[in-house]
């Protein structure tokens, strides 16, 4: 086992929040309103500021879902075990993600924290870039992790890209060699901005 190249893959905590906008469904039922319009919830997409915080419209009116990866400073350990799930980081709320999302909609400065929880999101300590592809080391384990918070984006192609190397042994419509195990072992990242 010592010959096998470990896999750069850990658990990280991440805090999610479900908000509630009284003053968007103020907004809503035209009662006369100084702040301004709130983000609509049939015309918002998900929503990345600069600051890494995001939020997106998600279930009755005036609710959305948001947060953040913690900024340098805040710690980002990896997570050993389902206990470190047992805690959500409310002052990462009211430090990082209020204040942002405030900055960019000020009807924001009514909103109200409905719920939140805590999961894990598989990140990639080499580059938060996927891996997908055989590993070199075992010949019958095929990857497909690490995404980082894409995954859900990603995971229609990365999924056909798997499926087409286990049925045809080759990427075919989507040749995603690029983010194979190797490059992990050649120490050549692929980097992306933007990762929330």
């Amino acid at each position: 086992l010592d010959s096998i190249a470990p896999l750069p893959v850990a658990a990280r905590k991440r805090c999610i929040f479900s908000v509630h906008c009284a003053q968007a469904q103020s907004n809503r039922k035209g009662e006369a309103c100084d702040v301004p319009r709130f983000p609509p919830e049939t015309t918002t997409p998900l929503v990345v500021d600069p600051s890494g915080v995001y939020m997106r419209p998600e279930g009755p009116p005036a609710r959305y879902l948001c947060g953040v990866s913690p900024p340098s400073g805040w710690g980002d350990p990896d997570s050993a075990s389902t206990d470190d799930l047992d805690l959500v980081d409310h002052a990462l709320f009211d430090e990082v993600i209020w204040p942002a999302l405030y900055h960019r909609c000020e009807a924001f400065g009514s909103l109200k924290v409905q719920s939140s929880w805590a999961g894990f999101y598989e990140y990639n300590t080499f580059d938060q870039n996927a891996i997908i592809g055989p590993h070199p080391h075992v010949s019958n384990l095929i990857l497909c992790n690490g995404f980082s918070g894409h995954g859900l984006q990603h995971a229609p192609g990365a999924g056909l890209a798997v499926a087409e190397l286990l049925s045809e042994g080759r990427f075919r419509t989507i040749n995603v060699a690029c983010f194979g195990f190797e490059r992990v072992m050649r120490g050549e990242r692929v980097l992306e901005h933007g990762i929330v």
